[in-house]
Order: C-alpha cells, then structure tokens, then sequence
C-alpha cells in the first residue's frame, strides 16, 4: 500500500460546453452508434473539450494546478461552433469526434495560455502534434475494429464556452468518471492580470495599427543589442514607440513580425518570433527570443536577443 502523501491522481484540464450544445452531439451521435456496431457512447455530462491532459501526477499536486488554470481567468469566453466530425486516429479509429471550429484563433490562445501556465509549474509537457479542439463522442469498445466511414456533417451550431475545469479522472470496469476539481470562469479577471495576455495583445494591437501606449509602462525600457541603426536602450513610453516608428520608416513599412510562441518562465514572458521586411528590393528575414518583464498589467521591460547578432546588424544597417 501507498502512504497517503503517495497517492495518484489522473488529471486533465477542458474546456466546457454549454447544455444546448451537448444535446446536439447527442442527437447527431446517437444516430450513428446505431447503425456502426462497436462504439460506446460518452455520457452527455461528459462532453468536453480536452485542453490539456497531464497524466498521473501526485495528488498533492492538485491545489497548486488548481492555482495555475486560474491563467485562463484573464482570457475571453469562446464562442466557436461544430466543425467536422473526425475519427481519431483515421487508420484505425479509437475514437469518434466533433471538431470546434477556431476561425478568429481564440481556442488555440486559451489553450497555449493554459499550456505555458502548466508547462511552467513542471506538470505538463505538451504534444509534439498541434493542438486539435474537439469532442470525443463516442469510444470504440475494447476488442472492437470500426472503419472510418463517411461521417454526416453536423449544422455549424454555435457553441459558446465560458469556463475551464480541472478533472480528476476515475477508473473503473464501467469506464472513467470525471470528477470537477476546480472551474475556471473565463473573463473573470483582466486580462492585463496575465502576462501572456499582455504580451500577445500588445503584438496584436500594433500588427492591426492600434494605439499600444497603454501596454506600455511610463517608465518601460527596451534593449536592443548590436550596432545596427536601431540599436540602443529605449527608455519611456515616448522612445520606444519612436523606435517601433522608426523600425517600419527603414523598411519602407514592409516591416512585420510573425510570432512563434510565447511561454511563462521565471516570472518573464519568453517568446519566440521572427521578423520580415523588404528593403533595397530584396526580401530580408531574421528570428529573435524576446524577454519581457509585466509590472501592473503592462510591459515594463524588453530584451531583444537576436539568433544571429551580426546577420540583424546587417539587415538593419543596410543601405
């Protein structure tokens, strides 16, 4: 036997669905599981979209992931909407699904938001396949081989989702139950009490041409390392928004930035982007780590590293 500090546990984190749209699947699922011989229904109370699943991990553990889901607080309600129903994995199907459409990005935010929070704390390593918002309906019984017929499409109900929950997956002969841990109400808290968020919207406002100035702290700094034209330490709202100005007039405002990802290490917000432009003609490219320090809602500090110290020199010093 297991001392009680010793005891398992096996989590996950998703993303709930309203009743209305539970009923839908239900409705479109049970049609088909009569007529394919194999499948086994999930019950419509556990209809959800799994965000993030974290294994086995020590039950003492749940408080503080509890704590760290509470990350999403700052994120929107989604409102998504039934896309194609999929078999997963297509060869050999173990399972039936409905997809979530995710045409403005808002599902795959909340779930990198979630997936940095738990990627941070050491209680989750993500997948190396992207990220796939859907509803397991139905699973295919032990023994059982089903062929991935044709699927009927569903009607593109919107569904939209306002919470986050904590699971405590059981097992048993009968199947899992899931037990709720801790919700998490989306839009529960400013979003600026997030410092992905933060980061995220100030790349989003400046991209659409917005004011970005009250993202900014008064006193905020940005370190630019090098020798190129843009080099320097910008300090105050007023310098770096000059220097972003100036970074567009030099590139002929071709200038534009492609972020890769963004995660919460040390208390700093670490993301990965790469920039493009054209200048004399000729198309130029280059990747930088940003750090970012969030005070109060807003950044108070940046570090731009480029991969290639030189090559950014370069481009930036071009004639």
């Amino acid at each position: 036997m297991s001392a009680a500090g010793d005891e398992r546990a096996r989590l996950f984190v998703a993303l709930e669905l309203p009743e209305s749209a539970r009923s839908l699947l239900v409705q479109w699922r049970d049609a088909l599981v009569s007529r394919i011989a194999g499948l086994r229904p999930v019950r419509p109370e556990d209809l959800h979209a799994t965000l993030c699943f974290l294994g086995t991990r020590p039950a003492r553990e749940i408080e503080q992931i509890g704590a760290a889901c509470g990350a999403v607080a700052g994120e929107p309600p989604v409102d998504s909407a039934f896309g194609e129903p999929v078999w997963l994995p297509r060869r050999r199907p173990h399972v039936l699904a409905v997809s979530l459409s995710d045409p403005e990005g808002a599902l795959g935010r909340l779930q990198a938001t979630l997936s940095a929070a738990l990627v941070a704390g050491g209680w989750y390593a993500p997948e190396s396949r992207p990220f796939l918002a859907h509803v397991t309906v139905a699973r295919v019984a032990r023994d059982a081989r089903v062929r991935a017929v044709e699927l009927p499409v569903l009607a593109p109900e919107a569904v939209p989702c306002s919470s986050v929950t904590l699971y405590r997956s059981r097992l048993s002969p009968s199947g899992a139950r899931y037990e709720p841990l801790a919700v998490v109400e989306l839009g529960s808290a400013p979003a600026a009490a997030d410092p992905l968020s933060v980061v995220r919207r100030f790349y989003e406002a400046r991209a659409a041409g917005s004011d970005v100035a009250q993202l900014l702290s008064e006193d905020v700094v940005w370190h630019v390392p090098g020798a190129s034209a843009i080099a320097g330490e910008y300090r105050g709202v007023e310098a770096v928004l000059s220097y972003m100005d100036a970074r567009q007039r030099l590139m002929d405002g071709t200038f534009r930035v492609t972020v890769h990802g963004s995660s919460m290490i040390a208390g700093r917000v670490v993301q990965l982007a790469g920039g493009r432009a054209v200048r004399g003609g000729r198309e130029v490219e280059w990747e930088t780590v940003g750090v970012f320090r969030i005070d109060a809602g807003r950044i108070a500090e940046c570090w731009l590293i480029p991969f290639d110290q030189a090559e950014f020199d370069r481009i930036w010093s071009m004639s």
